[in-house]
């Protein structure tokens, strides 16, 4: 079972996501580079999500040394405020009269009292929406690589950058998307913007469809000339939050990021307005 987190906060372009736990302080931050960083097994035998972190972190992970422990053993470890942990967690969010969940790839330092609502965040991601009828892991495994190297770039923004968040890490970066490609997922795609001729008419960059396997090897292998699109969206439930941001596979760095209400207007997809606001 994944750990229960309650959020408390308005969504916001955040940490990658607000939680109604401390955001890690600049003495944190800096301490977290001294950590041991212990990856938590997700307890469920059905979820492939512990094949494909582990195999992400060999891939990807060089700010801290790591090691895999079970959620037993992070109990204890959790106890010790110069240890880091990254787990995979189920986020409650109450906004007005709605009510969801989310998963997120939590990264945080551990806290005296062992509880994780005290533990210092780090920069926390959104996976995707739980439903109760769906919750699709493969919305976002082939991600994870990229998000670990957002954690790390994010981190160290923050070391060299003190009290930073990710608005001041896109506005520091996002002419750093020229002459990038942007490895896009079809299906995430609106109508009006699901092919190459179309998009064309409002985005001047390159732009490539490709399959989620091409997008995990492309961070795996640090490409230097892919942007890949982080969408988070709750599919037909309107009133309902579609978060969407840019990433450098090679080490992390968010270029854009946004948040649109679904509605019958604007579908959960990656929007011509999207496009208009990175050409």
């Amino acid at each position: 079972m994944k750990p229960l987190i309650f959020i408390g906060l308005m969504l916001q372009a955040l940490v990658f996501f607000a939680q109604d736990i401390p955001v890690a302080t600049s003495e944190q931050f800096q301490r977290f580079k001294s950590s041991t960083t212990y990856l938590v097994n997700y307890d469920d035998p059905f979820s492939s999500f512990n094949t494909y972190i582990v195999e992400d972190m060999q891939k990807v992970w060089t700010i801290t040394p790591y090691k895999v422990i079970t959620s037993s053993e992070f109990e204890s470890l959790g106890k010790n405020k110069d240890n880091s942990f990254i787990f995979l967690s189920e986020a409650g969010k109450t906004e007005g009269d709605i009510t969801f969940n989310l998963n997120l790839l939590n990264i945080v330092l551990g806290s005296k009292s062992g509880s994780m609502n005290n533990m210092p965040d780090l920069g926390s991601a959104p996976l995707s929406y739980v439903w109760e009828d769906d919750d699709n892991e493969d919305q976002y495994l082939y991600k994870m690589a990229g998000i670990l190297r957002f954690f790390q770039y994010y981190i160290q923004y923050n070391i060299a950058n003190p009290g930073s968040d990710i608005k001041d890490v896109v506005k520091a970066n996002k002419s750093k998307i020229e002459g990038k490609e942007l490895w896009l997922i079809q299906s995430d795609m609106d109508t009006d913007v699901n092919t190459i001729e179309k998009i064309e008419k409002v985005y001047s960059g390159k732009v490539k469809f490709v399959t989620p396997e091409d997008i995990r090897q492309a961070v795996h292998e640090a490409n230097s000339n892919v942007v890949f699109l982080h969408k988070v969206g709750p599919g037909s439930h309107n009133g309902y939050k579609c978060m969407k941001f840019l990433v450098l596979a090679s080490d992390g760095c968010p270029l854009y990021y946004e948040m649109t209400g679904v509605s019958s207007g604007k579908p959960d997809a990656f929007l011509s307005s999207d496009f208009k606001a990175i050409n």
